[in-house]
């Protein structure tokens, strides 16, 4: 199905930071992880610093950071799962655990925990929604007790429809969802579900909130775009030869998409006058 031109996706990273730090819809992020991996994060606290700056735009960082006490859990959301995002991920985790909050004479042993919200099937069992790893030490065999991952897929999750007793399969489902139709269809009577589409309906005429949803969704195409020609990241490797062509293309389509001429020139470095030509 495809998404309609309005929708507001709960895979952007926009969105889920915002939503989750939003104490009036962080519960359902609560019930969600407590569903999923049996953790009870209600009496961690949202940890703001320079690794997550809590900026309300796409800052390329880490998307949700909690503690308590000397404990940290890394909540990431992951619209695509490669090679790239895992590595990423996992540096975050290792950063973290490894001190990166405390230093010298501060330095306390860390318990730190990376939940990973993918949208994609776990390749060993499609079926599975929640995969939990423990980190070893392959030198001597021993569990890194301080460590731990879990991967929550959504993307085997279709078709979904609360009956009153899937609520797990309710929640994840709507992070697949196309369009606030399908989203209230699975949702069907859950309260807590159907209060978090009302919100993203509302966020889908907000302004501001679709300026830092629609700059993320530019950045995501130019990176996929630079990816599938052989760029890393946007940055051109080799020759420039038909480089302007190929910007010119991929600003046509964010055009197509509805995008603002705003949001697509801050992504390309394509001028308004260039713009208004493609229109």
């Amino acid at each position: 199905m495809e998404q309609k031109d309005n929708f507001i996706s709960l895979l952007s990273d926009t969105t889920f930071k915002y939503m989750f730090k939003n104490e009036e819809y962080r519960p359902f992020f609560e019930r969600l992880i407590k569903l999923t991996t049996n953790i009870d994060i209600k009496e961690y606290e949202l940890y703001d610093n320079e690794i997550n700056s809590g900026s309300k735009g796409r800052d390329y960082r880490l998307d949700i950071l909690l503690k308590k006490d000397k404990d940290f859990i890394i909540i990431e959301m992951n619209s695509s799962v490669d090679t790239r995002s895992i590595l990423k991920n996992r540096q975050y985790l290792y950063s973290i655990a490894g001190g990166g909050l405390a230093k010298g004479e501060d330095f306390k042993k860390m318990h730190t925990i990376l939940i990973n919200i993918n949208n994609a099937s776990y390749k060993e069992n499609k079926n599975a929604i929640t995969v939990g790893y423990d980190l070893i030490n392959e030198e001597y065999k021993d569990v890194i007790d301080d460590l731990k991952i879990y991967d929550i897929y959504v993307a085997s999750l279709d078709k979904i429809h609360y009956n009153g007793s899937n609520e797990k399969e309710t929640y994840l489902a709507l992070f697949r969802a196309q369009s606030f139709e399908e989203m209230k269809e699975i949702s069907g009577e859950n309260k807590e579900a159907l209060r978090i589409v009302e919100e993203l309906e509302r966020l889908s005429e907000d302004d501001e909130f679709r300026t830092y949803y629609d700059a993320e969704k530019v950045q995501r195409k130019l990176v996929n775009s630079a990816r599938l020609d052989g760029y890393d990241a946007g940055v051109i490797k080799g020759k420039e030869e038909g480089a302007k062509e190929r910007e010119l293309s991929i600003a046509k389509n964010f055009i197509k998409d509805g995008i603002p001429l705003e949001i697509v020139s801050k992504n390309t470095g394509l001028s308004i006058e260039e713009l208004n030509k493609l229109v």
